[in-house]
């Protein structure tokens, strides 16, 4: 089911809501009565997992049990590869146990609601995620005022060089962003940041709804954006096709 949510938001609270697209992530818990309660922790850690206690705990603040969760939704990405991995698979784990419907959100929705600098901007502005080989996956976002929530425009996806039909307001990249590929907007004067991802803005968003947000029922069809696919993929899909 790929639809926005019902007008009543009370349709998915409570709502667990899982951002780890990026190495530090957290969770957020909306209740009933529209209170958030958040954690925050990092994700892919070797020596110890913090995302499930870090979930428990945001969950044991708010007074929600997770068999009675509605809902759970997580940033898709593109981001990190064990983030997304982590996250989607406790998402599905944790909506598959309470009967809850999954949203998946995109990485750049969660990026321009968060980032405190793009509270007051409106028209277009560019978020990349550092690929592979100096490309980026380039997603452009849009509103029309600052009380109209952002939309993807276009179709999102790897690029090696950056283009906008307008002057962008803003570009979101992160620090693994090849520099040279913002060198046109630096000069031309275009404000360039680092994206900020809040769970408590996933859980706006996914509550808000939207074409750009996907609700399954079934948490099998959650599934991850990345920007290329894994590299043990890919070997073995070489290995097969010989």
């Amino acid at each position: 089911m790929n639809s926005p949510v019902e007008k009543s938001p009370q349709g998915v609270l409570p709502l667990l809501a899982i951002e780890l697209s990026q190495r530090a992530g957290g969770a957020a818990v909306r209740t009933v009565d529209g209170a958030t309660h958040t954690r925050a922790f990092e994700g892919g850690r070797r020596d110890r997992d913090d995302v499930l206690p870090g979930i428990e705990s945001a969950l044991k603040d708010s007074g929600v049990r997770a068999s009675s969760l509605a809902a759970v939704a997580v940033d898709v990405g593109p981001g990190g590869f064990t983030g997304l991995r982590i996250s989607i698979a406790a998402a599905q784990a944790i909506a598959e146990v309470a009967s809850a419907v999954v949203i998946a959100v995109p990485a750049a929705l969660v990026a321009a609601g968060s980032t405190p600098s793009l509270a007051t901007k409106t028209g277009v502005v560019i978020v990349c995620s550092a690929a592979k080989g100096g490309t980026v996956w380039c997603s452009q976002v849009i509103r029309a005022s600052v009380d109209a929530p952002w939309r993807i425009l276009g179709d999102p996806g790897i690029v090696d060089r950056l283009i906008c039909e307008a002057t962008p307001s803003a570009v979101l990249a992160d620090e693994h962003v090849d520099a040279t590929l913002l060198e046109a907007f630096r000069d031309a004067g275009v404000p360039i940041d680092t994206p900020d991802f809040k769970p408590s803005i996933l859980a706006d968003i996914a509550m808000s709804g939207g074409p750009d947000v996907s609700i399954h029922t079934d948490p099998a069809l959650l599934l991850p954006l990345y920007p290329r696919g894994p590299e043990a993929v890919r070997k073995w899909q070489e290995r097969t096709i010989r």
